[in-house]
């Protein structure tokens, strides 16, 4: 049984859900516990998370578990009845608050503080309990005290999509099994690239906003560039800030094909993060996939990605690093080209679709036992 958020929920995780039955349809045959703000599917054996009773625990029973609201009711599955945790973040300190927000029980809250902080749990406390001076002081405060504990406890087998999240996991997980599985992709046919027309160069930004995502010192890196070379800002996704400038264009969220669509008409990507929750990055994996040239922070799982195959810069060194690093590979054509190749090849390695089924029904037969 695979819990998780499923579509319409606009998440990536409903997204992949979709990827894993894709991959795995000629071998597995799903039964699918989803969230009350999703949809069953027709073809698949699909049941509400909310209609399952301890019995329909008695299959191996895998997980999706990720740091946003969607993922609530998967939690909730999770923490009562235990099994495979397929997880997307290392830090779901995000959804864990806003299920107390919520639902006002801040004592499973604080049990969660205790279990990663101990006795510093009460400090823990003391800091999430002052009041923010912004969403984005808040949000950062989420991401630099992390919660995960709990939800690993409950988990007889962890399964993670990074080297990094292995590496963090392992350090939690009390000498359970933590799998490193393959990144999946969308199965669809690769989208051609359109023709370029006209000079202007296209830096791109993919996916959607959090405050994670250092979109002030984005979009003033690409200022700076524009002194020099004359190029656009292209937001391949939803829920970014509001700007008055001509020359940024934010799509908004779009559908698999018109997501990639939008990709391909990148010259070079761009992603600075900061204090990561240790997700997997699925728009950094699209770019990869599309042999796009691209700048990114030494941050969590953009440390997994090989030298060669990105160009990375420190976190700190903010908009100057990144204009630097864009102006480096405009400058430099046959290092932008060798990029593009290593970042191509690292995507079919790591996504390769008989080695990602291999892993899946190695998942299963483990879960199983």
């Amino acid at each position: 049984m695979l819990v998780t958020p499923f579509p319409p929920q606009p998440t990536g995780l409903a997204d992949y859900a979709k990827r894993i039955l894709s991959l795995t349809k000629d071998h597995v045959e799903w039964t699918v516990a989803y969230p009350s703000e999703a949809l069953p599917v027709e073809g698949i054996h699909c049941v509400p998370i909310s209609k399952l009773r301890e019995e329909n625990f008695n299959v191996p029973v895998i997980y999706q578990v990720g740091n946003s609201q969607h993922c609530e009711e998967v939690i909730e599955a999770l923490i009562a009845h235990g099994g495979t945790g397929l997880f997307h973040e290392t830090n779901m300190h995000h959804v864990l608050r806003n299920m107390a927000n919520n639902s006002g029980d801040w004592k499973s809250y604080k049990d969660h503080a205790v279990y990663d902080y101990g006795e510093k749990s009460e400090a823990f406390l003391e800091v999430m309990g002052k009041k923010a001076k912004s969403l984005s002081e808040y949000d950062r405060r989420l991401r630099a005290n992390p919660l995960v504990g709990k939800l690993v406890s409950a988990s007889r087998i962890v399964a993670v999509l990074s080297d990094t999240a292995k590496w963090e996991m392992e350090k939690i997980a009390q000498g359970k099994p933590v799998i490193r599985m393959g990144f999946l992709p969308d199965f669809l046919e690769r989208v051609k690239k359109s023709e370029k027309t006209g000079t202007t160069i296209t830096i791109g930004i993919a996916g959607t906003f959090h405050y994670g995502r250092s979109w002030e010192e984005m979009v003033n890196a690409v200022s700076m560039l524009r002194r020099v070379f004359d190029c656009r800002l292209l937001v391949a996704g939803g829920g970014w800030p509001d700007t008055k400038h001509s020359w940024i264009t934010v799509t908004g969220r779009l559908s698999g094909n018109e997501f990639r669509q939008q990709i391909e008409k990148f010259d070079i990507a761009i992603d600075l993060r900061h204090h990561t929750c240790g997700e997997t990055s699925g728009s950094m994996m699209d770019i990869l996939r599309s042999a796009i040239p691209a700048v990114v922070s030494a941050e969590g799982s953009f440390r997994d990605i090989p030298a060669g195959a990105v160009l990375r810069i420190p976190a700190e060194s903010g908009a100057g690093g990144a204009y630097a690093a864009l102006k480096y590979l405009l400058s430099n054509v046959e290092t932008s080209s060798s990029i593009s190749e290593a970042a191509a090849e690292y995507f079919a390695d790591v996504s390769d679709r008989k080695k990602c089924l291999a892993q899946w029904l190695d998942l299963l037969k483990r879960s199983g036992k």
